[in-house]
């Protein structure tokens, strides 16, 4: 069973009966202003990562990340609803050391689920960080 992780405005995992239509549900409640904020930080990543970033959008891969999103901040991302003052407390756990520093002491912990880098750190903490300032929650979608 996957677990896909959306930044939302809303508390749950519900989808019109058309996505593709531009439902706000689809969107988990978030507006343009918040999508292009999101998007204008996926691209910063991608310019210092060749191209690539674990985000797209409002959304990462949250079961790639629970292990190292849970060792940093002590949260599991399988919850049906993180709220925004959660998500701001995990962008301060993710700021707090550097991402090489967190990558060394996961790593030394032995609860690696996946192997991880500290670009990966970089980006998640890119990603909470946007999130905490636009006081957005993150949905959990399985």
């Amino acid at each position: 069973m996957g677990l896909d992780t959306y930044a939302a405005r809303i508390p749950v995992d519900f989808v019109g009966a058309d996505p593709l239509a531009g439902d706000i549900e689809a969107d988990f409640g978030c507006t343009w202003l918040d999508r292009c904020l999101l998007a204008r930080a996926q691209a910063r990543r991608e310019r210092l990562n060749d191209g690539h970033c674990l985000f797209e959008g409002n959304y990462f891969r949250g079961k790639l990340y629970v292990d190292l999103v849970g060792f940093v901040t002590g949260v599991s991302l399988y919850q049906a609803w993180i709220p925004p003052e959660t998500v701001k407390k995990m962008a301060e756990a993710f700021g707090r050391r550097e991402p090489e520093a967190i990558i060394r002491g996961f790593r030394r912990s032995r609860r690696q689920l996946y192997e991880h880098n500290s670009t990966e750190v970089a980006d998640l903490r890119e990603f909470l960080r946007t999130c905490a300032r636009l006081r957005l929650g993150l949905v959990g979608s399985w």
